[in-house]
Order: structure tokens, then sequence, then C-alpha cells
């Protein structure tokens, strides 16, 4: 069984990155892409076996405060891990506030998006 993750993030290279530091490190994972809180949420409720979501804080249409609190009012959604990612570390504790699981500064490291990932699996058992 693939490990499915949901990238959410307005900037190409962004999720590029992070397909790449996903497929390097992790056997078997199946991406999906979205590139904004209205899409994101679409794809969720299309893909209920997504495991893990790594979701950009600033985008246009819907941010991710907006998909934060969009998903976790819509109670046909599995409670799974919630990654912010943003290079403006002044929103942390809002986006901690609405669910996330944890919030990761960009750029991203391969040792830190791991370290979040692990720790947001053991919070789920």
């Amino acid at each position: 069984m693939n490990f499915k993750v949901l990238i959410v993030d307005d900037d190409y290279i962004n999720r590029m990155l992070l397909t790449s530091l996903l497929k390097r490190t992790l056997y078997k994972i199946e991406i999906i892409e979205s590139v904004d809180g209205e899409d994101a949420l679409r794809k969720c409720k299309e893909n209920l076996d997504i495991q893990l979501i790594l979701l950009d804080v600033e985008m246009p249409n819907m941010d991710g405060s907006k998909f934060l609190i969009n998903y976790k009012k819509n109670r046909s959604l599995p409670d799974i891990p919630i990654i912010a990612v943003s290079s403006n570390d002044l929103r942390i504790k809002e986006i901690l506030e609405l669910g996330a699981h944890s919030f990761l500064v960009k750029p991203v490291t391969e040792e830190k998006l791991l370290s979040a990932i692990m720790k947001s699996q053991k919070k789920q058992r």
C-alpha cells in the first residue's frame, strides 16, 4: 500500500521540491498536488485515503488558515496529520491553533520534513 500525500502549494517549484524530498526518502508514496485551499478541499473529498497533507500557508483563493477551518469543520473528512509550511513564521501559533499538527519554515530540509512526518504519524496512533 502506498503512503498517500496531498501537497498544497500555489508555487510549482515548491510542490516539486516537496515531491522530490518525499520520493527520495519514502519507499512507496503517492503524491496528489493541489494549487490552493479550494482545490485541496475538493481533492480531500475525492481521496478519503489521503494520509498526510503538506499545506502552504500563503496562497491565493483560499489560504492555509481558511483551508484548515473548512477542513476541520467538515465532519466527513478524516482527521489526518496536516503539516503547515510557510516562509513566514509569524503565523505559527494561529495555524497550530486551527489544527495543523506541525509547522515548518521554508526552506524545508529533508531532515525537518521527515522529523515532522514521523512525529505526526506517532500522534495519530
